[in-house]
């Protein structure tokens, strides 16, 4: 748990929902001989081992083959399992059937699966970085560099990675002025 960034705790909303524990900010991933740095947000419950996410396949450039049923990254092609090979936990969740040790376990209190009736509380101000709606101001009007409260240096920093200024004062203002929590949420 020490490895965890626990400022980066909140909630999953998908499918689902989950409780985001936090982020693990450099691991070795590795697939058939590559070992692919990436980040890793850490989720409770146990219904997933690992979810590779669309900004990991994209950052390593990474292709789902579904015709050859592989993944291919960097000029390897890793194969998916087949449903033979699949833990048997995730066989009986396929097919939808409990496994028999299932029935003799006890429901779990914290389980993410149980309903919630109260509203989830969680460390962080939740703030999201992405386009505010609209409320009839042009998207062409520019903000003055005096107007965005973060100095000069951090959003000319953000920009050398890539990021538009505008992208790069959201950024900070989602990371309440953290320029290396700023700089991770561009990736």
């Amino acid at each position: 748990m020490r490895l965890i960034d626990q400022r980066f705790a909140g909630i999953a909303r998908g499918v689902g929902t989950a409780k985001i524990l936090g982020r693990v900010h450099s691991v070795q991933l590795k697939l058939a001989d590559l070992h692919l740095p990436c980040a890793i947000t850490i989720m409770e419950g146990q219904d997933v081992d690992l979810l590779l996410g669309l900004d990991m396949l994209k950052a390593h450039q990474a292709c789902v083959d579904l015709a050859k049923n592989v993944l291919r990254i960097q000029g390897r092609e890793v194969q998916f399992l087949s449903e033979h090979e699949l833990p048997e936990k995730a066989r009986h969740e396929a097919t939808g059937e409990a496994p028999p040790s299932a029935v003799s376990i006890p429901h779990n209190p914290s389980s993410p699966s149980r309903p919630s009736t109260s509203t989830p509380s969680f460390p962080g101000g939740g703030n999201t970085l992405g386009a505010a709606p609209s409320t009839g101001r042009p998207a062409a009007v520019a903000t003055p560099p005096a107007q965005s409260g973060h100095s000069e240096e951090h959003i000319r920093i953000l920009m050398d990675l890539g990021a538009t200024r505008e992208l790069a004062i959201r950024s900070l203002d989602a990371a309440g002025g953290n320029i290396d929590m700023a700089a991770s949420l561009l990736f």
